[in-house]
């Protein structure tokens, strides 16, 4: 995408009545001004081609959050970028934490009547802290290239779960929750052609995420004319991952035969050749499947485990099966593959620039730890 088109999205996106301030305002612009942008509209459009750069998930991410900002900071503070303080952002997300009505409907954007900026407040946490981290990068973006004299965002506080490396809150199964899950894709109902259907598609994704361990981009944003084959025929996928990094990832015929079944299920011969999607949509439209959005794939992932949850009778697993993102597939998938692979292979494998991300997959099991600590105490 080009910066043109990035120009008449971020317009059309945040355009305003015509009475209010104007996103593109004409602004006085610093004398060491490095990005040349000369009003809001050309320093955001410069700022989602960077983040388009990255992925397109990325993208969606940070265009959804700057433009929920940038609509509230023209509409309810009559301000621009180079105008934010820190009171802005803390009254932000008091706004965002208790929204208006209106602001939960369409008509919000000018320029994109139908549009609805958000569905719900937002919750304090981990859904604040995503929110400060796109407007801590905007803001560090504006003030290194010099559009803003400062960071309004540095004093910005988050809820703390990212201060320390890792997470307190395990987010891969656990061998009995595992077990439960794969039950749950064995017990779904297929009494209907309509239930027979999803339950194909649900262990057609379940089986793709888990085998090749795949993040949701990776998974929406692939299709089977990704599939290519080796010098010596295999196939391999071909997975444009985090950070623009690209790794092939091997299929073994339990993968390939999962491929071939669903694809017949559907009217579709052989692997590749086409974009059948590796995250299919229940429709198809136009004769041929559509892929879910990531968005799609979180609210198909988050029915699925409620399923497992109704069907668990230890409240506290039931607890955790709801808490659950789909990224915890990964962490399951990539932790089994711990228990065999060396750790370097496994980051290859994971697309990982450092082993050091690597080496949170390699788990030392509770039950070992409980019999080498069981003798350790102090004699009184």
């Amino acid at each position: 995408m080009n910066l043109p088109v990035f120009e008449k999205k971020a317009i059309e996106l945040l355009s305003t009545d015509p009475s209010q301030n104007d996103f593109r305002q004409s602004i006085p612009a610093l004398a060491d001004n490095l990005a040349g942008a000369s009003n809001d509209s050309e320093i955001l459009t410069l700022f989602l081609h960077k983040a388009a750069a990255r992925s397109s998930e990325t993208f969606r991410r940070y265009e959804r959050e700057t433009v929920r900002f940038s609509a509230w900071l023209y509409q309810e503070m009559a301000v621009g970028y180079q105008q934010v303080r820190l009171k802005h952002l803390q009254m932000y997300f008091h706004h965002v934490h208790n929204l208006p009505d209106h602001w939960l409907k369409p008509g919000v954007l000018a320029g994109q009547p139908d549009r609805v900026l958000f569905r719900d407040s937002i919750k304090k946490g981990k859904s604040t802290d995503q929110v400060i981290d796109v407007l801590s990068s905007f803001f560090s973006f504006l003030e290194r290239n010099r559009y803003t004299s400062g960071n309004p965002a540095v004093s910005l506080i988050r809820s703390g779960e990212k201060k320390a490396r890792g997470s307190s809150v395990i987010r891969f199964f656990h061998d009995n929750e595992w077990q439960h899950v794969l039950q749950c894709l064995d017990s779904l109902p297929e009494t209907t052609q309509k239930q027979q259907k999803e339950k194909a598609r649900t262990r057609f994704i379940l089986s793709l995420g888990y085998s090749l361990a795949l993040r949701e981009s990776e998974l929406t944003e692939h299709n089977c004319n990704d599939i290519h084959p080796d010098a010596e025929g295999r196939l391999f996928l071909s997975v444009l991952g985090k950070g623009r990094k690209r790794r092939q990832l091997p299929l073994n015929e339990s993968v390939l035969h999962l491929l071939r079944q669903y694809r017949e299920l559907q009217g579709f011969t052989g692997i590749t050749g086409d974009r059948f999607p590796l995250a299919p949509r229940t429709r198809k439209s136009a004769d041929s499947l559509a892929s879910l959005s990531s968005r799609g794939l979180r609210f198909w992932w988050q029915g699925f485990m409620k399923f497992c949850a109704d069907s668990c009778e230890n409240q506290a697993v039931a607890q955790r099966f709801l808490e659950m993102p789909f990224h915890s597939l990964r962490h399951t998938a990539l932790t089994h593959l711990g228990r065999k692979m060396d750790i370097e292979d496994l980051a290859i494998f994971a697309g990982h620039d450092s082993i050091n991300t690597t080496s949170q997959y390699y788990h030392t099991e509770a039950k070992r730890l409980r019999q080498l600590v069981a003798e350790h105490h102090l004699a009184i």
